[in-house]
Parts: structure tokens; sequence; C-alpha cells
């Protein structure tokens, strides 16, 4: 049987002989029937001749007839194909992909599609795979088709929204304020609907979406320095400078914020301030992320060793450790030289209690920065002694963890001995004057001056030397490695306690005292902080203090029987016999075996 083959609308239609044999008998039967009507006479009687006009219809309802046959042949044609495919925007590079998990994750996010093609979900997963590995324009082809498929769906209005700020700002407009209408609350998307208006010289209503952003987000990076350069191009100077201080309070390193203040300084004419936020723009911009739930989904779609490591760190920073060292377990192999990858990976697991793995991950990291070449070669010596630092300080806790108290001292020697390394030998006694070495050696480590980064580390060190002393008995060093602590970081509270703890284990009680009101403080529900204020306000005579001090214990703990006994104790000593009373009443009731209060409480009734 022949086949014949033709192209019609794009499609290649496939028509076998015998069907076209039906095609063609209409016509074969008109031109047939047309010719035998030439050759009848016109004189017979009973035969009257056709005319032109009919022989036309004929020849007309037959083609009529034969091409709604074949329309219906390749309509159907048509949408068999159109049923089996699915127009999926690709990557123009996708075939320089190399990378084995990325080729996969398109495959099968690409497959999902097929699958399904008319849920938005999967054309929203596709386009979250793109989006993460920088295929920012099939990506906002996936969320339109997902945007078509759920209209009211926030998620695809939002991520085309974010995505054509720049490139597109009129229809970022359209889609997030579309968007907004559906849930107004989300902050990203008033902070990229305002960049996009501030493109398009809308500033007033730029304004509007940065003040509700700063309103649903107080922290978000974006709001006050915006404000600041909206008001600064607006000629409001004085408007500008508070905007910036305000982001600067917020990001101290955010090198935007510095650069302009140094202009807002400038038209103030105060030179020396220019001169100041002008250094300080020159060093690398660091601030705050902003809080984006939904880029999270973005994020777990990436599947490259950089996005491994950015989940991880995220994972990090919330305190899930566990999900931080499933990350990092990815991209751990021998050839792994990434040596921040091995240092998070040593410390997430040193959080999940996992303390020999957590020691062999930190000791590799200690043998890549000492003899890998391709590791050290592209870092400067104080960079190496600082990161060898940190390591030790982690591998120095798994000892301290382990009950390997001695291990732990000696490595936290070690950690603080590779810090002055890391900002080099010069630098004056961190015991003389702690505050100045660290503003030196911020400076060379290229850091801004007031940067906590290395002071809160130092700081850390030194308060887990002061925890190993203590457990050993070694109060006196204990004590000074805690101060130590304090001298860099001033407001730490924790501090403060342990400090505190210690002198209490010396009875040096009136040295304890200070920082336990640091501590009462910053936690005026502090059990122990506010009884042990008590005891001392006892021992000093002070009965109505430690009275009071007694009482709020009670109030937060109302079956703090030592807190009654002392409380007991103080009245007495004021004559409020009935008060003492009520007070060793209380310690009985709850230790109806304490002969010693009993003894008292005898007493007492006796002298009624």
């Amino acid at each position: 049987m022949k086949v014949f083959k033709f192209t019609l609308r794009k499609v290649e239609v496939v028509v076998h002989s015998s069907f076209l044999f039906y095609l063609r008998t209409p016509f074969h039967f008109v031109l047939r029937f047309y010719a035998k009507q030439k050759q009848v006479k016109t004189e017979t009687e009973n035969i009257v001749p056709l005319s032109n006009n009919i022989i036309v219809d004929i020849f007309g309802l037959a083609i009529q007839r034969s091409l709604l046959l074949l329309l219906l042949l390749i309509n159907g044609f048509i949408s068999a194909k159109s049923q089996g495919e699915v127009n999926i925007p690709q990557p123009a590079d996708l075939d320089l992909v190399e990378e084995r998990r990325l080729l996969k994750a398109v495959e099968t996010a690409q497959k999902a599609v097929r699958n399904v093609p008319d849920d938005a979900e999967v054309w929203g997963q596709l386009g979250h795979v793109y989006l993460i590995h920088r295929w920012e324009v099939p990506a906002i082809a996936c969320y339109r088709q997902a945007n078509t498929i759920a209209p009211d769906e926030f998620r695809w209005l939002y991520f085309l929204g974010r995505l054509t700020t720049r490139r597109e700002p009129e229809a970022a407009v359209k889609y997030l304020n579309r968007a907004l209408a559906l849930n107004d609350a989300y902050a990203p998307a008033h902070l990229y609907l305002a960049s996009a208006l501030r493109i398009l010289g809308k500033l007033d209503d730029a304004q509007q979406h940065l003040k509700t952003a700063k309103e649903l987000q107080p922290d978000n990076p974006f709001s006050e320095l915006w404000l600041g350069e909206i008001a600064f191009a607006q000629r409001q100077v004085e408007l500008a400078r508070t905007h910036l201080e305000n982001a600067l309070r917020l990001n101290p390193n955010q090198s935007e914020a510095h650069a302009l203040m140094a202009q807002v300084a400038t038209r103030l004419g105060d030179k020396e301030t220019a001169k100041k936020h002008a250094y300080a723009a020159r060093q690398p911009s660091r601030h705050s992320e902003l809080s984006d739930p939904l880029w999270w989904h973005v994020l777990r779609a990436g599947v490259t060793a950089p996005l491994y490591a950015e989940r991880g760190r995220r994972y990090m920073a919330e305190g899930n450790y566990i999900d931080a060292v499933a990350e990092f377990e990815v991209l751990i192999s021998r050839t792994q030289k990434d040596i921040d990858v091995w240092l998070d990976y040593g410390v997430s697991l040193f959080h999940i209690e996992r303390y020999a793995q957590a020691r062999a991950a930190l000791e590799h990291a200690q043998t890549l920065l000492r003899s890998d070449e391709d590791t050290r070669k592209n870092k400067k010596p104080h960079e190496i002694a600082y990161l060898q630092a940190q390591a030790y300080n982690y591998i120095a806790q798994t000892y301290y963890e382990t009950g390997q108290t001695d291990a732990a001292i000696l490595t936290g020697q070690k950690a603080i001995q590779l810090f002055h390394n890391s900002v080099g030998n010069t630098q004056p006694s961190l015991t003389k004057n702690s505050r100045l070495f660290l503003d030196i050696g911020n400076r060379v480590l290229g850091q801004k001056t007031h940067d906590a980064t290395y002071t809160t580390f130092l700081a850390n060190v030194h308060a887990n030397l002061a925890m190993a002393y203590e457990d050993i008995g070694q109060l006196e060093q204990a004590l000074a490695q805690y101060k130590k602590s304090l001298e860099l970081v001033p407001t730490k509270s924790a501090s403060h306690r342990d400090l505190a703890g210690v002198y209490w284990k010396m009875r040096r009680y009136a040295e304890a005292e200070p920082h336990y009101k640091r501590v009462a403080a910053d936690a005026p529900t502090d059990l122990q902080a506010v009884y042990r204020l008590g005891l001392i306000s006892l021992t000093k005579e002070d009965y109505e203090t430690a009275i009071a001090r007694f009482e709020k214990v009670i109030e937060l703990d109302a079956a703090h029987v030592r807190a009654y006994e002392a409380l007991g104790i103080a009245y007495q000593e004021i004559g409020d016999i009935s008060a003492a009373m009520g007070a060793f009443e209380e310690v009985l009731r709850l230790e109806p075996n304490n002969k010693n209060t009993s003894e008292i409480l005898k007493e007492l009734r006796e002298k009624q």
C-alpha cells in the first residue's frame, strides 16, 4: 500500500492511498458525468442538457466534501501532536552544562511538566530550578505559565515581579500590584515594587511602599537606605541623614549607606564625617539578609555546590544544625578543598553532638590550611592563621564536651596564639589593652575598626578556656579568662554570670555582686542571680533589700525552699517575728523534716 506525505500548518501528515481513493472519488464522478453530458445530443426530447451552473454546483459540492474529510484528518493529527508535546522553555546554554546533578534536576522538573502540563506547581518548580541556577529568561516564561494556570496565586505574581523589576519595570509594577492585592503583608513584595517605581521615577509611590515594608519588617536592610536615597535626590538633606543613620544602625557595614552619608556630610559641610564615611564606603559591603520566606522555595531547588553550601549556612543561622549537616555532607569528599565548607561542616556536627566526626572534619580543615597548596595560595598568611584559630577553638570544645579537659585547655591556648598570629606579632599585649589589640587586628584583617566579628570570636575563646579551668578547680585561671572575655565584650550577660559564679565559689561575694546585678538587670527573672543578690544583701545586713530580693524569688518560684528560709532570717533580724514565723512555716510545709527550721520556729513561738 502506498503512503503519501505532505505538510500542512507545519504538521507532517501521512495518508494511506486507500484514503486518497475516497477523497478523489467525488472528483472522478463529477468529471465523468460532465464529459458524458457533453456527448448527449440536444435534440433528444427526454434528455435535458445540464447547464454549466449545475455542473459547477455539483463540482463545488464534491470539493467541499473532499476538503471536509481532509481537514478532519489533519485536525486529528494536529490534536494528537499537541496533546503529546508541551512547549517547555529551554536555557540557551543548557548544552554546555556538564554537572550531572544539575542536568538531572532540569530533566526531572521538565518531565514533571510534560506529565502534568496543566499543573501550576510543576511549572513553578521548573521556574525555581531555572532561577536558582541563573537562567532568568526561561524562569520568567515558566512563572508566566504558572500564573496563567493559577492567576490568583500570590507566589507566581511575586516571582514575576521580582524577576522583571529591572528588565521590565512597568510589567513588574503590574505583577506586584496584583500580588499585593492578594497579600499586602509581604514586605519583600513592597520592596521590589518600590525598586521598580524608583526606576520609573515614581518616587512618591516608592516612598509609601518603603515605609510599609519598614512597618512590616523593621530590620529589613533596604527601606531606610532607599528612603535616604530618595530624600537626598529630593534635596531633603537632613531627612536623608536621618534615614541613613537608621540604616547604619541596622547594618554598620553597609557600604552603600556610607557612600551616601559621605555625600550628605559633604553637603552639610562636615568634612571630617564625610572622610570617615568615604573610607568605610571603600570596604566590602555587608548587611543583614532580607527575610524572604518564598526565596527558600527557590533556594531548595539548587543542586550546585555553592547552593548546597548556602543552604547549609542558612540552616546554621537558624540554629537548624541537623539540616545544615545534611547539606554539607553532599559536598564532603577527598577532593573537597573549600576550607569554609569543612569548617562549617565541623561546627554543625559539633552542635548536634557528633563530636568525633566534628573533630575529624575540623582537623582535616587544619591539614588543608597547613599543607595544601591549592587551599593556601588564595589566602593571605593572617587569613590562614585566623581560620586555624577558628578550627582549634571548636576542636577544643569537642575535647571539653567529651571530658578531655586538659586537651581542651591546650587546644584553646593554641587558638588564642593563632589569633595573635593572624593580626601580627607586633601588637600590644591583650591583657593590657584588649580593645586596642582588636582594633589594630581588625584593620590588618581588612575589616572596619568597630567590626565585632573578631572581638566576639576571641571573647568566646577566652570564655571557653575559663570554663575548662573552672572544671578542674583552677579558679584563678578561670577568673583571668572570664575577665579577658568581658574586656572584649562587656555587654555579654552570660560572661558576667560565669564570672560572678567563680567569685561565689571563692566566697568573694562583694566582687560577685556587681556582676550578678548586671545579670539581674538584663534578665530580671534569673532566679540564681536574684537569690544570690538577696544573700549578699543579707550578709551586708541590708535586710530590707534582702527581703525584697527573696520575695521576688518566691514570686518567680513559689516552691523555692531556700528563699523562704532566708526570708525568715531577714524578717527575724528586723524584729518582724510574725512574718519570720510565716516564712519558716512555709519551709516546713515544703520540707517537713527540716530539723533546723523546726528548732528556730519552736524558739520563736516560745518568745511570743
